[in-house]
């Protein structure tokens, strides 16, 4: 979805007066963001029925848990009454003179505005009546007058809650994605800097990080575990360039003696943080970024063992991606030059 049309749209049905398309468009634009909260907020205002909300709620958070579904329920819930309960009795026509909760869906509001306007006009006396008469009229119809204005009212407040929300929802998704942007052009400029670090110094690393980067834009199932494949072949060729394979044991800097062979890739490259990294925060930050990218490998080497390809998720996959540059930024920045 392109957001900033679908904001637009919603700034132009609030422009127009027209609540139930600036509800729908709130609505469309929270499904998209996957704003689980949002979706059934706004979808409340569309369809006040139990069953609807629930056939949604359960489509679009049932990978949730019992507990987020439960909050996301009783939330929304929550939010809709804030709009629709008023701080006098409605008086209705059904003679609940106590009720403050007014039931109603966008799309019914400006309608039964129109309704209830068409209902004061008729309650006009005729031409022709004798003065007696008119009075008599006016004063049976005076108790009808003020419940339907009464109830126009909760429906004109109603209104104005609704457009006030759809606004407020409005401007925080502008500056979501305002922040949203700022922090992908950081990351495009830390994946940027990383590949043109590799490509004038080893090509192999270049090759196979555009190579996770094309993986990442996929949508196919099959590519997220090929991602992460990827992402570990980027990682041997980083270790292959910054501390190349051994042969036979080597006493690493901490006086143990290990093997730092081709396999041993990791090794290698905790081995050339310790050795050459210059300031003691950056080789911190090094070695923490690459500990936690290690053990998230180890756990998603554990579902390939098993053959379970399909329960790593784009998110994940993506995630060991974010990680790869990550570490790779912080070991280049700080060493720019050829390896050991």
């Amino acid at each position: 979805m392109d957001f900033a049309s679908a904001i637009a749209k919603i700034y132009e049905h609030l422009e127009a007066d027209n609540v139930e398309g600036a509800v729908m468009a709130s609505f469309r634009v929270a499904r998209s963001a996957q704003d689980h909260l949002a979706t059934i907020v706004f979808l409340r205002e569309l369809h006040p029925g139990k069953d609807e909300v629930a056939r949604t709620l359960y489509d679009d958070t049932s990978h949730l848990s019992k507990e987020a579904q439960k909050f996301v329920w009783e939330r929304s819930l929550d939010r809709w009454l804030e709009v629709h309960t008023m701080d006098v009795p409605i008086s209705p026509d059904d003679g609940d003179e106590d009720r403050t909760v007014l039931k109603v869906a966008a799309g019914d509001i400006q309608a039964e505005l129109k309704q209830w306007e068409a209902a004061l006009a008729d309650l006009t006396p005729p031409h022709g009546m004798s003065p007696f008469d008119t009075a008599a009229f006016h004063d049976s119809s005076n108790s009808q007058r003020a419940r339907i204005r009464m109830r126009m009212m909760a429906l004109q407040t109603i209104k104005s809650r609704l457009k006030t929300r759809c606004f407020n929802y409005a401007v925080q998704i502008e500056k979501q994605l305002g922040l949203q942007g700022r922090n992908q052009a950081l990351l495009w400029n830390v994946e940027n800097d990383v590949n043109n670090y590799f490509k004038e110094r080893f090509e192999d690393v270049f090759y196979k990080l555009v190579k996770a980067s094309q993986l990442a834009s996929s949508s196919q199932t099959e590519d997220a575990a090929l991602l992460l494949t990827e992402v570990r072949r980027v990682l041997r060729a980083a270790a292959d360039f910054f501390y190349p394979p051994r042969e036979g044991p080597v006493v690493c800097a901490d006086g143990q003696s290990r093997q730092l062979g081709e396999e041993q890739y990791m090794n290698r490259l905790e081995e050339f943080l310790v050795r050459k990294m210059r300031t003691s925060t950056a080789k911190e930050l090094a070695t923490a970024e690459l500990k936690l990218l290690a053990t998230f490998m180890r756990r998603l080497n554990n579902l390939a063992s098993k053959g379970v390809h399909a329960e790593v998720s784009h998110a994940e996959s993506r995630q060991g991606l974010v990680g790869l540059y990550m570490f790779l930024s912080t070991i280049t920045q700080h060493f720019p030059q050829a390896s050991t």
